[in-house]
């Protein structure tokens, strides 16, 4: 079976992402009544092993549901950190790998030149290591889908930083738009 990796950036790319990954455990939970890992959840989520944890709950089918072992193949990018407290926050906030997001505090006030010259030099290395990581605990990994705006300071992240590194350091991946 294949892996995807969603990259959620900046303020637009993080709240539509929030609704997909609500939206792929809805459509999951009215399949999977029993919520049970499987072949098609695996595309999008990986199963770790939360054996000694207490199960979150997080929003399936018609109400909540426990579940204790997903995690979303997301890396969460924003350099203003309110949108992605807030998702972690939520009631989705359990089914995010801590490791997989990258925040600052001050953003880069809708300006693509900030968000480029600034964030996008000093977070590359980080950026990149994130999105690697992300891509190791795929075993077949198929392709990105990098949500984002088409405009401000953190579109400008993935013109600057994540294309690149997806199409050259991690190989054989061509950007279409």
């Amino acid at each position: 079976m294949t892996q995807s990796i969603v990259v959620q950036v900046g303020q637009c790319g993080n709240q539509i992402g929030c609704r997909f990954w609500d939206l792929a455990l809805r459509e999951h939970a009215s399949v999977n009544k029993n919520g049970v890992y499987d072949e098609s959840i695996g595309s999008f989520f990986r199963n770790v092993d939360n054996r000694h944890e207490d199960p979150a709950n997080i929003p399936l089918g018609k109400g909540r549901g426990k579940i204790k072992s997903l995690k979303a193949r997301a890396v969460l990018v924003d350099m203003e950190e309110g949108v992605v407290s807030e998702m972690m926050k939520g009631p989705l906030g359990e089914v995010f790998d801590c490791k997989q997001l990258l925040t600052d505090v001050s953003g880069s006030g809708n300006n693509w030149a900030t968000g480029h010259k600034m964030y996008g030099t000093q977070y590359r290395e980080e950026l990149s290591e994130v999105v690697r990581r992300a891509a190791e605990f795929c075993d077949c990994l198929q392709c990105f889908f990098i949500l984002h705006s088409m405009g401000g300071g953190e579109c400008s992240l993935n013109t600057f930083a994540i294309g690149p590194f997806i199409a050259v350091g991690l190989g054989h991946f061509k950007i279409r738009t």
